[in-house]
């Protein structure tokens, strides 16, 4: 799957520029045009239903003032990081809006008909996590599109790509996203497969074919991959997903994690999460979560 849009999430807070060079990164390997993006949020959300209701005109007056305020310095801060992009050769928009942060973003995703969602990943305190969530679990969960979350480091390389695989159609995409990525970057592909399966161990015969079939698919998948220049290959650990995937990140230390993901309902996601959530909860490094297109 490539990329030819980027919507940039950027809050102007201490992870901008990590969330910008990454997907500068990106950008420069797919040719991709950049959306750099700020959302602000009301001074008082009730504001914007009926202000007339709740305030005098002269407090009126007030929050409306800081709310230009605050336009004005995210428009000039987005026009500083362009303007260094357009320098690069980069193709870069700004957009400075005022609204809900969510529904603002997945109206310009749909508006500007983008490919790839990149925002970054602020760390929350526990209780914050289990009331609220954080934008950046909610836009994981809505976006109809691909999504980069950057956090624990920004992208400067992409030689080292860890993909999760199931063998289902999304890990599919994700790993053919990995191998456009590796082609351009001269990167290599860890696939890192969690055997589940293992639950029927007790059908012998049954679960040593469909262990050894595995592994054939995924010793072609590696030899294709080696056959295209790309040097790539596999783990099957005996665990669920996470603990998997996390414990490979962990000796592996790549510079991205290529996960694909499936849709959930909204109960699972609120009891147990999902394993591309769970994962860029509690990894190290960058994650991209590759959505297949019209899903």
């Amino acid at each position: 799957m490539s990329f030819s849009k980027l919507l940039v999430g950027v809050d102007l807070t201490e992870i901008s520029d990590a969330v910008i060079n990454s997907a500068k990164q990106i950008a420069g390997i797919f040719g991709a045009k950049l959306y750099l993006t700020t959302i602000i949020e009301p001074p008082m959300p009730v504001l914007s239903v009926e202000p007339d209701t709740f305030l005098e005109a002269e407090e009126l007056s007030i929050l409306l003032e800081l709310e230009k305020e605050l336009q004005k310095e995210a428009k000039e801060k987005l026009e500083k990081y362009a303007s260094d992009l357009s320098n690069e050769g980069y193709s870069v928009e700004t957009i400075v809006e005022v609204g809900n942060i969510i529904d603002t973003i997945l109206d310009l995703i749909e508006e500007k008909e983008t490919d790839l969602l990149v925002i970054g990943s602020h760390k929350k305190g526990l209780i914050d996590k289990f009331l609220l969530g954080s934008v950046s679990e909610k836009l994981i969960n809505k976006s109809p599109v691909s999504t980069l979350i950057v956090k624990g480091k920004q992208i400067d390389k992409l030689e080292k790509l860890l993909v999760g695989y199931d063998f289902l159609p999304n890990s599919k995409e994700a790993l053919l996203t990995a191998e456009e990525i590796a082609v351009s970057t001269n990167g290599e592909i860890f696939i890192v497969h969690a055997d589940t399966d293992i639950k029927f161990a007790h059908i012998k015969s049954v679960y040593k074919t469909i262990e050894e079939k595995k592994k054939q698919i995924l010793q072609e998948i590696v030899s294709d991959l080696n056959s295209k220049g790309i040097s790539a290959f596999f783990e099957i650990l005996k665990e669920p997903a996470v603990e998997a995937i996390l414990e490979e990140i962990e000796k592996y230390n790549p510079d991205l994690v290529v996960l694909g993901k499936r849709k959930s309902s909204s109960l699972k996601r609120l009891f147990l999460g999902t394993t591309a959530q769970k994962i860029v909860e509690n990894a190290p490094s960058p994650v991209l979560i590759v959505r297949r297109k019209n899903e």
